[in-house]
């Protein structure tokens, strides 16, 4: 039977409300949380002060409901919270899950139906060509093993969940008749990341274990009342299983998948080349701050070194300053001591040559004075001939006194004494010593 044209019109008054249950749903999966947690999260954050809980009549009119939402029961099937409330309520948004415009809402596996997913090879291809690697199943697994892509497989069947007993071991949650639920998706488990580069024809699934059981990874349909969530430990059924009663032979009864059935997401893959590309970058821009840097500090060096230079420089030119005025006083010193020095030889020499001219010497050599002294005078002209003029060569003062006297003086025979005196008067200091009489 079609449904009325007026009935098609209330129906999408609906269009502004969402369910409580889509609500724990939704965010459940998007956060792996169980629906007994959203709820727990929900009420820490006092939900129901902010976002007023609704329920619709017969007529399509939304009503307050009196009640408390206490998990994915009857009442968070039946009750409504209006859409613009959610996503204005900040412990919702923050998590990006409820946007204006967005289809999650309705069909909250639309991410996950939109994405492709690549086998081994499709993915090895793809990173040869989109990144500077050289890259095979070993450095799948290696991105694998760093969490940087998740290796899975599809499947669509029954799927049970599990939880550890008291011995530890996982087992159904319900003893006689387990719960499934048909879902359609795809699934990994811990140890899936070694088989990538195993090469075997088929691999096993595990049995039940803890550390390495199977969970959801991304979810594509699902049909049931959605008890089961991502973090939940899962065994998977071809077909719907029986009643049991020994739950230690509880095992997989899908029990393998091909090599080649081994799917990578490719918005993960996106997401990790456009990391690798974003890190090249911040590579490429670090390297150039280093060089930059390194520049810097070149720059800083020679500016350095050059004051230092500078520094040197300036003090030499100082001291050479200081010294090239010390020199000049000294040249100028110098000259005057020179010219000082010259006017005293001159007046020595003119003392020497001119004898005569001094009153005291003239006074001495003069012969007509009272004070007249004959033996001082013929003393004195001896020394000057010898040894200012230079006017006889010998080996001694005695030889040379000698000499002088034979032709200078009329002394007699008698006038020895006196001639001895003569000599030894005018006798230079390196002939004569206190300390002998006479010079032999």
């Amino acid at each position: 039977m079609k449904v009325s044209t007026l009935i098609k019109e209330l129906e999408t008054r609906k269009d502004d409300y969402i369910l409580v249950a889509d609500v724990i749903n939704v965010l459940g999966n998007a956060t792996n949380s169980k629906p007994h947690e959203v709820v727990k999260y929900l009420d820490a954050h006092n939900i129901e002060e902010y976002i007023t809980l609704l329920y619709m009549d017969e007529s399509y009119t939304f009503e307050p409901y009196n009640g408390h939402i206490l998990g994915l029961g009857n009442d968070a099937n039946i009750t409504y919270f209006l859409k613009a409330d959610v996503m204005a309520f900040d412990p919702i948004a923050k998590h990006g899950i409820f946007k204006s415009g967005s289809n999650d809402l309705i069909n909250p596996y639309q991410k996950n139906l939109d994405d492709d997913y690549l086998t081994l090879d499709e993915v090895v291809t793809t990173l040869n060509r989109e990144v500077d690697m050289s890259c095979d199943y070993d450095k799948i697994r290696d991105l694998a093993r760093k969490k940087k892509i998740t290796p899975c497989f599809y499947f669509n069947g029954y799927v049970c969940e599990l939880s550890p007993d008291q011995s530890g071991e996982l087992s159904p949650c319900f003893f006689e008749t387990p719960h499934t639920e048909i879902m359609t998706g795809y699934f990994t488990y811990r140890l899936l990341v070694e088989q990538i580069s195993s090469y075997d024809e088929y691999i096993t699934l595990p049995h039940c274990e803890m550390g390495n059981e199977i969970l959801i990874y991304r979810l594509l349909e699902r049909q049931g009342d959605t008890q089961i969530s991502y973090g939940d430990a899962l065994a998977l059924f071809e077909s719907r299983p029986q009643p049991f009663d020994d739950r230690k032979n509880y095992s997989n009864r899908f029990g393998s998948i091909g090599f080649d059935e081994i799917r990578f997401s490719k918005q993960e893959l996106d997401d990790y080349i456009a990391s690798t590309q974003t890190t090249s970058d911040n590579h490429f821009i670090e390297h150039v701050k280093l060089v930059e840097g390194y520049k810097v500090q070149q720059l800083e060096g020679l500016k350095n070194e050059n004051d230092k230079l500078n520094a040197r420089l300036n003090k030499a030119s100082e001291i050479y300053r200081q010294n090239k005025s010390e020199i000049t006083e000294l040249k100028a010193q110098l000259e005057k001591a020179n010219a000082d020095n010259a006017d005293l030889n001159e007046q020595l020499s003119n003392k020497i040559d001119a004898p005569a001219d001094d009153n005291t010497l003239q006074t001495i050599l003069n012969e007509s004075h009272d004070y007249h002294a004959p033996d001082l005078k013929h003393a004195i002209q001896l020394w000057i001939d010898l040894y200012v003029n230079d006017g006889i060569k010998s080996d001694s003062h005695s030889n040379k006194a000698a000499q002088w006297i034979s032709r200078n003086t009329d002394y007699a025979e008698n006038a020895k004494t006196s001639t001895d005196r003569i000599k030894e008067i005018s006798s230079p200091s390196k002939y004569w010593s206190p300390h002998r009489k006479k010079e032999v």
